[in-house]
């Protein structure tokens, strides 16, 4: 069991709490027994497990037991220092960045995040992404890390069930969308056609923006349409991460699943 900070495993593994250290290594953490288990249901292959063993729960070590997959071993102070979390299990695993890019992804309905900029949204559009079974999630520059352990949390195991790409410009989106037939579409709070009413066709990018600046010009200027919530309450506006999953369920009734 390593004990000491100065290790050079360890070193490298409290960088990932850094992006541009994700990046550079092409990892990133997943903390938990229920997220670790997501991802090896999902087929995905840990770099390496992490684990605490004072920290296991009885559950936890006996599964532990039947994976047969590279860990590092470290003593409870350091597996505090590398979780987000407040609370260790005293499991969490290292997987490699998806290798996914605009043009690999395929199907008949896509999420495109432009600017969304908290990570609880975003790991909830995941999950919600994940739910409905779209064909993937795209990531504009702005948007947050999709591998940051807050985003990868709040997508509730949806990260490993989405293909997802980050760091897309926005103009690199609309030239995509164009070239392999994808009709955009803006989530607006206001001014859109009533989101119900819409009829959503094949090929379908939902566009969502931030709730404070919505959509930028480059992306919403492609959009052949937007669509609406109607409130008759008369609340400004929903989160970003509701509206979104309201018309993503709205889609797949409209097609009839």
């Amino acid at each position: 069991m390593i004990t000491s900070r100065q290790h050079p495993e360890v070193k490298e593994l409290l960088k990932l709490s850094q992006r541009k250290h994700r990046l550079r290594q092409g990892q990133f953490l997943a903390e938990g027994l229920r997220l670790v288990e997501d991802g090896l249901a999902a087929g995905w292959i840990p770099v390496k497990l992490v684990v605490s063993p004072p920290l296991l729960s009885k559950r936890a070590a006996a599964a532990l037991a039947q994976w047969d997959y590279p860990r590092l071993e470290l003593a409870p102070e350091l597996m505090a220092l590398a979780c987000d979390t407040e609370t260790s299990q005293g499991v969490m695993a290292l997987f490699p960045l998806p290798e996914c890019n605009l043009d690999s992804i395929r199907g008949e309905l896509v999420l495109v995040l432009d600017g969304i900029s908290d990570p609880g949204n975003a790991g909830t559009l995941l999950r919600s992404g994940a739910a409905v079974g779209v064909s993937g999630l795209i990531a504009t520059a702005g948007t947050a890390d999709l591998s940051s352990p807050k985003v990868v949390r709040a997508s509730m195991g949806g990260v490993f069930r989405v293909p997802w790409v980050m760091d897309a410009e926005p103009d690199q989106v609309v030239s995509w969308a164009k070239t392999e037939g994808w009709q955009l579409v803006t989530l607006e709070p206001r001014g859109g056609i009533p989101y119900h009413r819409f009829a959503y066709k094949d090929k379908l990018a939902l566009v969502v923006g931030s709730e404070a600046d919505g959509v930028g010009t480059e992306i919403a200027s492609a959009c052949s349409a937007a669509v609406t919530i109607p409130m008759p309450g008369g609340l400004e506006s929903l989160n970003a991460a509701i509206a979104a999953t309201l018309v993503l369920y709205q889609v797949l009734i409209y097609r009839g699943l």
